[in-house]
């Protein structure tokens, strides 16, 4: 006899993007680490969720959680955190 206790249920997809291209999330959060594991951005790069408004883009750290349960698509980016001046 086969578990049926779970057929009927479907996983939750969350839909972001990330740099412009657009992922399918199975988790109610992300942290920053996977965000750049996605992209294969740099260990050592920034990642930030827009936000829309006057207000500063949120910086996430690769171990803090943002949580994709509210409406709407979450947007992230990625790049350098810091530059050189020359």
């Amino acid at each position: 006899m086969s578990d049926k206790k779970n057929e009927n249920k479907k996983p939750e997809v969350y839909k972001i993007l990330v740099d412009q291209k657009p992922f399918d999330w199975q988790n109610e959060t992300i942290t920053g680490i996977q965000i750049k594991q996605l992209v294969g951005a740099k260990p050592t790069a920034g990642v930030w969720l827009k936000v829309n408004g006057p207000r500063d883009d949120q910086p996430v750290g690769d171990s803090e959680a943002i949580d994709l349960t509210p409406p709407g698509r979450e947007h992230f980016f990625t790049g350098e955190t810091q530059t050189t001046e020359g």
